[in-house]
């Protein structure tokens, strides 16, 4: 019974359930007359009808409601169960405000009572394309949704999505610039309490170009303030989209707090290299050395030894909160690490340097020693647990072959 439309995209296929065949039949050529991208099937009863639906891809449900062994509010029950957003119309010659409003509890669709008049199949009709329509609109847009998602997740970039300043939606990459464990952490959240206080006004202003602009924005920096209280250096842009329905703006961030810190070590190790060929004595350029690297890392501890007779003595100490650290006069021991790189001559990173029993001094992680050709030893200590990344390794080995220069240089 029924026919598809051959090749067409936007054939429907139509289950109609009615306990009489004659009718349902003619109900059927009816709704195929009308659609030609109806396919109409129907069966007798409730059950077959779940069989069917086993077995038989469906984009609508039309049904009586008086039938014998299952009413049509059982089956659209039963229906829901299986299939919550499959349509399910109810095509009834029984109307009345309890059936109407009890099928409408359950989940209707649509309710309709049969009627003699011819145009009854036109409402139908219009009814039943109405519900595939939107079932195949919603069906898309979760689609869609679904591809933006799986696409939004694996961008390399910080991205969130928030209605007004409520976020609704964070990658992974979002996650970890907040600081956070899970997704679920940020939703929900104001996107504005991530805003250092002095850039909320300029960032809240271009989130409000953006939703009433209707326009992509250009890039932004502000400052983010992580859930641990740790501010990062950001640049973002915000894009108008549609998501679950809603207008919203989509946020693309970069985090910028690495880059802008290794600009601003190079201009300072820039200056300190001037200050180094301008030192006048071994001493100037201890000091000079120690003040640089307390400049270029952060929270470093800093000690520069010099070479007198084969002993390391210190030449200038110092830290973040100026206090040297402790040294004996007498000059480094013959059997600490210090000791064994100098020989050595290459520069050397020690981790748990904390455990060592040679340390100089407590409280330092990881250790960074320079040789200073046959002039002494730069030591750089770190009280983080993130010790030295690669490219503090890079400015420090920089500091350490001025500071040789700078030494040579006074040696001439």
């Amino acid at each position: 019974m029924g026919t598809t439309v051959d090749g067409a995209t936007d054939s429907a296929r139509i289950l109609l359930v009615d306990d009489q065949p004659d009718l349902a039949e003619v109900t059927a050529l009816h709704l195929e007359d009308r659609r030609d991208a109806f396919d109409v099937r129907f069966v007798t009863d409730g059950p077959t009808a779940l069989e069917f639906l086993d077995r038989t891809a469906v984009d609508c449900v039309v049904s009586d409601y008086e039938m014998p062994g299952m009413d049509g509010l059982e089956l659209l029950r039963a229906v829901n169960d299986r299939e919550p957003s499959l349509p399910f119309i109810l095509y009834t010659g029984r109307g009345s405000e309890e059936i109407a409003s009890e099928a409408i509890s359950a989940g209707v669709t649509d309710y309709l009572q049969k009627r003699t008049t011819s145009d009854q199949y036109d409402v139908l009709a219009n009814r039943v394309e109405n519900a595939v329509a939107r079932r195949r609109s919603e069906r898309a847009r979760e689609e869609s949704e679904g591809r933006y998602r799986t696409l939004v997740d694996a961008s390399p970039h910080a991205i969130l999505v928030h209605y007004g300043e409520d976020i609704v939606y964070v990658n992974d990459t979002m996650v970890r610039l907040f600081g956070f464990a899970t997704q679920s952490q940020a939703h929900g959240t104001e996107a504005m309490s991530y805003v250092h206080p002095d850039d909320r006004d300029a960032v809240r202003e271009r989130m409000r170009q953006v939703l009433y602009d209707r326009g992509e924005s250009d890039w932004i920096a502000w400052r983010l303030l992580r859930d641990d209280g740790e501010i990062r250096e950001v640049e973002s842009r915000g894009t108008p989209v549609v998501y679950d329905g809603q207008t919203a703006v989509q946020v693309v961030v970069r985090d910028l707090t690495d880059q802008r810190r290794r600009e601003r070590q190079l201009g300072a190790l820039n200056d300190v290299l001037g200050d180094l060929s301008g030192a006048g004595s071994r001493t100037a350029v201890g000091e000079t050395a120690v003040d640089a690297a307390v400049t270029l890392l952060s929270d470093p501890l800093v000690g520069v030894f010099e070479d007198v007779e084969g002993e390391l003595l210190e030449l200038a100490t110092g830290g973040t909160d100026g206090d040297a650290f402790p040294i004996d006069s007498r000059g480094l021991p013959e059997d600490s690490v210090e000791m064994a790189t100098y020989r050595t001559g290459t520069p050397r990173v020690v981790d748990g340097y904390a455990g060592r029993e040679d340390r100089l001094t407590p409280g330092v992680a990881t250790a960074f020693l320079f040789p200073l050709a046959d002039h002494g030893l730069l030591w750089v200590g770190s009280t983080g647990s993130r010790g030295f990344a690669p490219t503090d390794r890079d400015l420090l080995e920089i500091l350490g072959r001025s500071v040789v220069a700078a030494l040579d240089r006074l040696d001439d």
